[in-house]
């Protein structure tokens, strides 16, 4: 949820560079835009592959759990 808001942050964001209404803003005020538009979007990506990894029960958890099972048979 909180992943598909980002990425709604981040469209909004790049389309509003883009509108020319606000393309009279300053170079600073893009530049925050655009650097906000951008951490949004990456924001969410990695909160959506995390949230995929976790339903489909993770590598992370595979690997941990194999690795604990083969140090104790020595």
């Amino acid at each position: 949820m909180i992943a598909c808001l980002l990425f709604a942050v981040a469209f909004a964001g790049l389309v509003m560079q883009r509108m020319s209404p606000f393309s009279d803003l300053s170079l600073a005020v893009e530049a925050v835009v655009a650097v906000a538009a951008v951490t949004s979007g990456l924001t969410g990506v990695w909160l959506w592959v995390r949230s995929s990894r976790g339903r489909a029960g993770g590598t992370d958890a595979e690997a941990e759990s194999d690795t604990g099972a083969s140090g104790s048979g020595d």
